[in-house]
């Protein structure tokens, strides 16, 4: 075993190779060059292949050829020679690295040219000498220093490891030492815990130069950094059980730094597959819960939603379809080692998008060789069927975003709050990004390539659709300002294919206006309802709402019909139309036309343009060339200084202009309230109404002048009719509530079919009240099913009710307290409880009797209670001790305690009606199954408790 020696000093700990078996390492270093290259084998006979190839060896040719060898050179190439930049360094490395990979694949004119193998060698060591060592110190971006450059670098030596000396790698490895020793922190503020996509990248780093270096404790510290990313996270970066994605604490990243989580995962359980490091987390199944949660959720034929890569989308070479493609690469090599159950899924998955994505004139075009051969046998494999298109409808309350997919189209909200911000400016990159959280509406269906072909370099970025702006930006955005909001109000709740979203906003944190408002969508089947209210601004700007900023095909020249005239095509045409019911967009390709209606008739102003931009407008980094693309554009024209201004209109996606003007005579939308207090629209076609609820105050929503649905709290609801059952889904949009939303629907129900923990049935009749428990609930959704009839339902109060206590308490009344204890428990600290109720009003036999009872407290999880009959009802709760109470009769039900605030049912309809036909009054013994220790016990509310919705109650349909 050789030894290293580190050529330049320094107070930080030597990369120093463990003795362990040298053929492993060699094994997983040829299995990392593989991953590379492709390996030995690859068929250079095919096509794509072989371009694949001779691209690499092109680029590394040109990358050679303009290489400064001489000898007191101060930069490996004169357009990369600025050393303030640190990405310099990266992008000198980067080029070398194409030069490896040219030299070390099979089939490349320049596969182990000894001259491309001396200048690539020498140039690592000028870069070592003079810019990348122990002696530096980080400047710029820290981010090349400890993880461009560091991840570059190690893929260098797995491909030139045979053709460096020792010395070389070791130094090579001492230099990544440096910078990155520890996977878990951050180099240079070591107070900072890596997460996310940067954690992952690190324990790349890490385990591979453990390979290189044949170190075995490098690779269990790049290994053991993977287990803090499988963990769920409530706040800040990393995945949520929702399936959002979150990296620089407040930006929704799926797309971006997502993507490269969800690379390097691949990449390291690649690797580490089968060797003495392999990955056995127990958590490790949640990466397979990230394909389906988050990323499938926010991708369409294959691209990935721009709302989800913040800063990314000003990146000219990566835009939604490319950045899609690598995201799907990835998936194809994390099925390499997943369950068989989760690798069938997720190819299934990543075929169903490849087939589907028709913008790449070769999909293998700039595809690495051994991604070629991974997703060509894939597509080659006939028992693995293609995927179909998700249909569902989501919120992610965790990033402010929500998602309506459909089999011919997606909709994606890109919304911000004081916890997600409206956009991220860093090092250049999206420098007019301002409006993109700011209810960004993007419409994708047969026209792949809306958000493509320049989209970005072109469109108007403070007129985004779906947005209401005023233009108005600051001078320069701030380097990583977190554009976090002041208000709390984001998110909705969402029931099956519908889904109630809203946004209480105010522009003052991001861009210094005073322009604020309530924006809601309502997500209906294949309808998108959107309303605004409260619009109001005072700082002299015109304020739109941008219904449409629509890229148009080449000539700009797609017929835009509005009430049934059609438009000028004329680039440069404008019109502010009135009493606009319905407008019609075609489409650039087929399944892309749009219909536009418009609840009230309104005032609508168009416009078609031709911009010309370039990418180096929105980030610095990028070309200067100059792009042009054709728009229209819808907007509602709130004048200067709106105050309280309002608007409606209903996304109609790939319906025909005759469609369109159909639904605009016949509309199955309508808007119940569009106000400060409430936004509320009904959906007649699937019996839905969704309504979000601004204010702490009890509000009600009518439908047809009668009342509906009323809340007590900041909320949204959606509710459903549909086949004699009603479904309520209810939220917290604010996160913030601590305590229960009172829900009431002006219906009567028979019985609760399923309620979620937390939801409790306060009554079913005369209207359903519930209770939502949404203390700590981060946005979810809770979800009653309720079944509807003509049946009268009676919730009768008890008569009375007490708990016993034996020991020193036998002789002890406790009729008067708010609770009802109950504990099986050793002699003195046993505890029973007693409940009556008098029939006396209630005649003829029932159809439907529970008792309904709800814990206050609990003192652990898995409690099981029984109710039994007491044998007399002639006790009295104010006399009733241990000593003298009832003797138990039959057992009529058993239980498992739910949690605190959230009701149990106890099916006692025989003994209800036995007491109808006899004395008029029941009474139930509740007791504990068996001794559960000191904190087997459980406080239900009394009718003494200060909570009506705690007291006991029996339910009674009729």
């Amino acid at each position: 075993m050789l030894s290293f020696v580190l050529v330049l000093g320094g107070s930080f700990g030597l990369f120093a190779p463990s003795a362990r078996a040298a053929d492993e390492y060699d094994g997983l270093r040829t299995k990392w060059k593989a991953l590379l290259v492709g390996g030995a084998s690859v068929n250079t006979s095919d096509a794509d292949i072989a371009a694949s190839i001779q691209s690499t060896t092109s680029k590394a040719n040109g990358f050679w050829t303009s290489l400064d060898k001489s000898a007191g050179r101060t930069a490996l190439w004169s357009d990369l020679a600025d050393w303030s930049a640190s990405s310099t360094i990266t992008g000198s490395y980067n080029r070398l690295k194409t030069m490896a990979i040219a030299y070390s694949t099979s089939g490349s004119s320049l596969q182990n040219n000894a001259a491309l193998k001396s200048d690539i060698a020498a140039a690592l060591d000028w870069l070592f000498a003079n810019k990348y060592n122990t002696t530096k110190s980080e400047t710029g971006n820290w981010w090349d220093w400890e993880i461009g450059t560091p991840l570059i670098l190690n893929d260098i030596m797995t491909l030139m490891h045979d053709d460096l000396t020792s010395a070389q790698r070791t130094n090579y490895l001492n230099a990544i030492q440096k910078f990155c020793p520890d996977p878990t922190k951050r180099t240079i503020s070591p107070s900072v815990t890596e997460t996310g996509a940067n954690r992952l990248d690190k324990a790349l780093i890490v385990a591979v130069a453990g390979v290189i270096g044949k170190d075995a404790a490098k690779l269990t510290a790049g290994r053991n950094a993977i287990s803090q990313t499988l963990l769920y996270v409530t706040d800040g970066d990393g995945f949520y059980t929702d399936g959002s994605f979150v990296q620089h604490t407040d930006v929704a990243y799926t797309g971006s730094y997502g993507s490269v989580l969800i690379s390097d995962m691949a990449k390291l359980l690649y690797l580490l597959q089968g060797s003495t490091w392999q990955v056995t987390d127990a958590n490790l199944g949640n990466v397979y819960k990230w394909v389906t949660d988050s990323f499938q959720p926010v991708m369409y034929k294959g691209a990935i939603m721009d709302m989800v890569r913040g800063r990314a989308i000003s990146r000219e070479e990566s835009e939604d379809h490319e950045a899609g493609r690598s995201i799907i690469v990835s998936l194809v090599r994390l099925a390499e080692g997943a369950p068989a159950d989760k690798a069938l899924q997720i190819r299934q998955i990543a075929k169903g998008w490849i087939a589907q994505d028709t913008t790449f004139a070769n999909y293998y075009a700039d595809m690495g060789v051994s991604d070629i051969v991974r997703v060509k046998a894939l597509m080659a494999d006939n028992s693995i069927s293609a995927g179909s298109d998700l249909v569902k409808t989501h919120v992610f309350a965790g990033m402010d975003r929500a998602v309506q997919l459909r089999p011919t189209y997606a909709l994606g909200l890109s919304l911000f709050s004081s916890r997600i911000s409206a956009f991220e400016y860093i090092n250049g990159e999206n420098g007019k990004g301002w409006y993109t959280g700011a209810g960004m509406t993007s419409l994708y269906n047969g026209d792949l390539s809306q958000f493509g072909g320049n989209y970005w370099a072109t469109v108007d970025m403070y007129r985004l659709p779906g947005t209401t702006t005023d233009g108005a930006v600051s001078a320069t955005p701030v380097n990583s300002k977190h554009y976090t909001g002041n208000r709390n109000w984001v998110g909705g709740s969402m029931l099956g294919d519908s889904a109630s979203v809203g946004m209480d906003f105010s522009m003052t944190p991001v861009t210094g206006t005073t322009l604020a408002g309530k924006k809601s969508w309502f997500l209906f089947g294949d309808k998108v309802a959107a309303i605004g209210s409260g619009i109001t601004s005072t700082d002299n700007k015109r304020v739109e709402t941008i219904i449409e900023n629509r890229k148009l095909n080449s000539a700009g020249t797609n017929a835009l019909t509005v009430n049934g005239t059609a438009k000028s095509t004329a680039s440069g045409w404008t019109e502010a139309m009135t009493n606009v019911s319905w407008a019609h967009l075609a489409g650039s390709a087929a399944g892309s036309d749009i219909g536009y209606y418009f609840p009230t008739p309104s005032a609508v102003s168009g416009l078609r343009e031709t911009r010309t931009g370039a990418w180096s407008q929105i980030n610095t980094g990028q070309s200067t060339a100059q792009v042009t693309n054709r728009f229209l554009s819808l907007a509602f024209d709130h004048g200067n200084n709106p105050n309280g201004a309002t608007y409606a209109y209903v996304i109609l996606p790939n319906k025909t202009a005759s469609a369109t003007a159909a639904y605009a005579a016949a509309p199955d939308i309508s808007v119940l309230e569009n106000t400060t207090s409430a936004h509320a629209v009904r959906d007649a076609a699937s019996g839905t109404v969704g309504a979000n609820f601004w204010n702490d105050a009890v509000k009600t929503v009518n439908v047809n002048g009668i009342a509906y649905l009323t809340s007590n709290k900041k909320s949204s609801v959606t509710v459903t009719e549909a086949g004699g059952e009603l479904t309520v889904a209810t939220a917290d949009p604010t996160q913030a509530n601590t305590g229960t939303i009172r829900i009431e629907i002006n219906r009567t129900a028979t019985s609760a079919l399923s309620i979620d923990p937390g939801v409790t049935v306060v009554s079913l009749a005369p209207t359903i009240k519930l209770d939502v428990n949404v203390a700590g609930s981060l946005g979810k959704s809770y979800t009653a099913k309720l079944a509807l009839g003509s049946a009268v339902v009676t919730n009768i109060s008890a008569e009375a009710d007490a708990y016993v206590r034996d020991g020193a308490s036998a002789s002890t009344n406790f009729g008067a307290d708010a609770s009802l204890v109950v504990k099986n428990d050793g002699a003195g600290y046993a505890r029973e409880s007693f409940v009556r109720f008098n029939l006396a009003g209630v005649s003829g036999p029932v159809a439907s009797a529970k008792l309904q009872l709800t814990p206050t407290s609990v003192g652990m999880t898995g409690i099981l209670h029984q109710a039994y009959l007491a044998a007399s009802d002639s006790w009295d709760e104010s006399t009733i001790t241990w000593s003298n109470k009832p003797a138990s009769g039959a057992l009529l039900g058993s239980w498992t305690v739910p949690a605190a605030g959230t009701s149990a049912l106890i099916d006692i309809t025989a003994e209800v009606n036995a007491a109808i036909a006899g004395d008029k009054k029941v009474s139930i013994r509740i007791a504990g199954a068996s001794n559960q220790g000191a904190n087997g016990w459980a406080n239900y509310g009394s009718k003494e408790h200060a909570s009506e919705v705690s007291r006991p109650v029996l339910v009674l349909v009729q």
